[in-house]
């Protein structure tokens, strides 16, 4: 009786080590799976497609305009869908082949809050706030 107690804890244990060497491989190949997969390739840095920005020209933040309508232009990705929203209004216009917009909008007197929105193709958006003073008193 005593050989077959001895057998049966020396395969438990032989059963054991396979198991747990099993899981702990298995965990291992798991985590370094994802570092690999985020890991960027060198032909995945070089695209033909520019990175998706949006850069205002005009006005400058935080700037006074003497000027009731005054430009509103920029650059983002070409063919991008530029809104424009502000006190009086909306507009809703699209990037030229180069990226670059422009439009005029109309301030209210006092502080103007201009939001500029862009969206490209792939459903990507991106945005600035604006703050534009509009007064008529002389500085």
């Amino acid at each position: 009786m005593r050989k077959e107690v001895l057998i049966a804890i020396l395969i438990g244990f032989g059963l054991g080590l396979v198991i747990t060497f099993g899981i702990w491989t298995a965990n291992k190949a798991l985590q370094e799976a994802p570092a690999e997969e985020a890991a960027p390739t060198p032909e995945a840095e070089v695209s033909s497609t520019p990175a998706f920005s949006l850069t205002i020209d005009q006005p400058e933040n935080n700037s006074i305009s003497a000027e009731e309508e005054i430009a509103v232009s920029g650059s983002s990705v070409p063919e991008a869908v530029i809104v424009v929203l502000y006190d009086e209004g909306e507009k809703i216009l699209e990037a030229d082949e180069n990226g670059l917009f422009e439009t005029q909008i109309t301030l209210a007197g006092g502080d103007n809050e201009i939001e500029i929105s862009a969206y490209d193709n792939e459903g990507n958006e991106t945005s600035q706030t604006l703050t534009v003073v509009y007064s008529t008193a002389e500085i």
